[in-house]
């Protein structure tokens, strides 16, 4: 329901002046439930949609963490002289974190555009969540790809 559908719709007079009791009632009820993004009825869909979105966030900042401790560690001995490139390990945690940073900002934006129309809203969070770990799945295996010397169309480097 919209602000412009409201129940009974504009206001009506009975044949005595009044309006009528059953509109004014629909109304003021449509009203109420309008007032809060977190109405009775939907709280458990409302919680699981915030702990899919917790997780999320938390998932993405371990990535973070993670990636940044392993990009550290990766280049620090990664010269010319040993044929190593860090752009490799740079696009694996790129598309890692900032993927699953885009998923997550597209999911709270949605997420919210649920809540504002008074829609189910978990199961734009579960598909965010799984997108996120597609993408933190698929910047490990950039990672990983770089790591043990495959190059892009997957045959191994020779050494010198």
């Amino acid at each position: 329901m919209t602000w412009s559908n409201v129940p009974g719709g504009p206001p009506q007079s009975s044949p005595t002046g009044g309006p009528h009791d059953r509109d004014a009632q629909q109304r003021a009820e449509w009203a109420r439930g309008g007032t809060t993004l977190f109405p009775a009825g939907r709280i458990a869909d409302r919680v699981s949609t915030v702990l899919l979105l917790v997780f999320g966030a938390v998932m993405t900042l371990v990535t973070a963490v993670v990636g940044i401790v392993a990009l550290v560690s990766a280049t620090a001995g990664c010269d010319a002289a040993t044929g190593c490139s860090p752009g490799g390990y740079l696009g694996g945690t790129a598309v890692a974190v900032g993927g699953a940073f885009i998923v997550g900002v597209a999911t709270v934006v949605l997420t919210i555009g649920a809540w504002l129309r008074r829609r189910s809203s978990w199961w734009i969070a579960a598909i965010g969540f799984v997108l996120a770990i597609a993408v933190i799945t698929w910047g490990g295996v950039v990672f990983a790809d770089a790591a043990d010397g495959v190059g892009t169309a997957g045959t191994a480097t020779a050494a010198p």
